[in-house]
C-alpha cells in the first residue's frame, strides 16, 4: 500500500471517529440540557409532541375552524408547552431538538409592537371593538394593567384564558384562546375587519 494511500486511510479513521465523537457529545448535551423556563411561570417548558393524540386533534380541528392563513395548523413536534397554563408556543424547537422561547414570540407569531389589553384606556377598548368582530373568546376581563408583556404580574400570568395583546397601530390583535374539552391553549392572530368603501358615480349631466 502506498505512501498517500495509507495516510488517507488514516485521515479517514481519525474524521469518521472525530464525527462519532461529536455526535455523541451533542447528543448527550441536548438530552441533558435543562428545559428553558416559560415566559409566564418560570417553570421548565416540556416538548408538545407528548400532548394525548385526541387533544391533538381537537387543536388541529380548532384551528381549521379559524380559517385564517395566519392561524394555520403547526407541526407539535416543534411546539413546547407549558405544563402549568396548558399554552402552547409552535416553531419554538429547533433541528437539534433544543426548545427556545422568550418574550419575542409574540412578535413571532405576528409582528407588530403589542401592549396588554388591560393597559388601554377605555376609549382605546371601544375603538379596538369598533373594528372587529367579537373578542368574546379572547381575556378581556382581567389583564395586567402594565403595557408590556414581560411585565405581567402572577396573578394575571395563570388566568384562562391567557393574556390578549393587542398593536394600536394596526389594532390587530394576538391572544391566548382555550381549545373546548383540553386544558391547552394556543396564540391566536385576529386582524381587525376590512372596510370597502364603494364610490356610486354620479350621473353626468347633459344641460
Amino acid at each position: 500500500m502506498a505512501r498517500e494511500e495509507v495516510l488517507f486511510f488514516a485521515l479517514g479513521v481519525l474524521g469518521t471517529f472525530l464525527l462519532l465523537f461529536a455526535s455523541f457529545w451533542l447528543t448527550h448535551r441536548v438530552k441533558n440540557r435543562k428545559p428553558p423556563p416559560c415566559p409566564y411561570t418560570g417553570e421548565p417548558l416540556r416538548y408538545a409532541s407528548d400532548i394525548p393524540l385526541e387533544s391533538k386533534r381537537k387543536i388541529a380541528r380548532f384551528m381549521l375552524s379559524l380559517r385564517s392563513y395566519e392561524n394555520r395548523i403547526f407541526a407539535f413536534r416543534a411546539a413546547a408547552l407549558s405544563r402549568a397554563t396548558g399554552r402552547i408556543f409552535p416553531r419554538a424547537v429547533n433541528l437539534l431538538g433544543l426548545i427556545h422561547v422568550d418574550w419575542n414570540f409574540i412578535q413571532r407569531r405576528y409582528p407588530g409592537l403589542y401592549v396588554s389589553w388591560g393597559s388601554l384606556s377605555d376609549l382605546q377598548k371601544r375603538d379596538i371593538r369598533k373594528v372587529h368582530d367579537s373578542l368574546e373568546h379572547f381575556q378581556t376581563y382581567y389583564s395586567s394593567p402594565h403595557p408590556a408583556p414581560r411585565a405581567i404580574e402572577p396573578g394575571f400570568a395563570y388566568l384562562k384564558p391567557g393574556p390578549l395583546y393587542v398593536d394600536l397601530e394596526s389594532k390587530v390583535l394576538v391572544g391566548w384562546i382555550s381549545i373546548p374539552d383540553t386544558p391547552f391553549e394556543v396564540l391566536v392572530v385576529q386582524k381587525p375587519i376590512q372596510f370597502i368603501t364603494i364610490t356610486i358615480p354620479q350621473e353626468k349631466s347633459y344641460a
